[in-house]
């Protein structure tokens, strides 16, 4: 719901791979179900809405990534 009222702020392409590429090296990182393991979210490096790596406002449960101002 943040999110909503935040304007829908987006992720460049080159950030959501960054964050993509922490999260698949993650030792949380459940790769059966190609989600986070802390937080239960989809982990994809495309440019979705569905996705939390492409919200710029958002930020890793344990730390590994930070919002992006």
């Amino acid at each position: 719901m943040f999110h909503v009222y935040a304007g829908f702020p987006k992720s460049t392409k080159e950030q959501i791979i960054y964050r993509y590429n922490i999260c698949i090296n993650c030792d949380k990182y459940n790769s059966q179900r190609l989600e986070c393991g802390v937080c239960g979210c989809a982990i994809s490096n495309k440019s979705k809405f569905l996705n939390k790596l492409a919200w710029a406002d958002q930020e890793c449960p344990i730390g590994k990534w930070n919002k992006i101002s």
